[in-house]
């Protein structure tokens, strides 16, 4: 029998281990949680102070320090997430543009939100400070500190512009 969540992870909060699974060669940093039915497979590198919500599928990715991912994302593989990023509800990334080319990743800086219900698509970067908005389609990188918003996602406010 392999050892519980709790044995494995001691500096984690797993809300309902048993409904939980959490595959080999995970790294889960201290003081992080884990919301129930969430499955996080191999190699995946989660940092400190991070929030996983219930229902989560996270692949082998990175994802760093104070980030909040809320319920029903599924983070693929290769993603990078920065520290402080929140990741809206039902969040998907993509990395594979099924041409039979090699899988390309998604990366989202340091301190972007993702509004809840967004699909970010393979190779997109989210730029540092950047805003996605609910149930956007980002198709393109978007620049740091821009607000976008829409299927496809379209800047609705230019990081130069200043805030109302």
């Amino acid at each position: 029998m392999s050892k519980s969540l709790t044995a494995r992870f001691p500096d984690v909060l797993f809300y309902n281990q048993n409904l939980t699974e959490v595959q080999d060669n995970v790294v889960i940093g201290r003081g992080s949680r884990v919301g129930s039915m969430t499955l996080i497979h191999a190699d995946a590198r989660i940092g400190s102070g991070t929030t996983i919500g219930s229902h989560c599928n996270i692949c082998a990715c990175s994802i760093g320090d104070n980030v909040s991912i809320q319920t029903g994302c599924h983070i693929t593989r290769g993603v990078v997430i920065e520290d402080d990023v929140f990741v809206g509800p039902g969040v998907v990334t993509l990395n594979d543009k099924l041409k039979g080319n090699p899988m390309i990743f998604p990366h989202i800086e340091k301190g972007a939100k993702i509004g809840g219900g967004s699909r970010i698509l393979p190779g997109v970067r989210v730029g540092a400070g950047a805003i996605v908005g609910a149930g956007s389609v980002v198709t393109r990188d978007v620049p740091a500190g821009a607000v976008v918003m829409g299927n496809p996602a379209r800047i609705r406010k230019s990081p130069a512009e200043k805030a109302d």
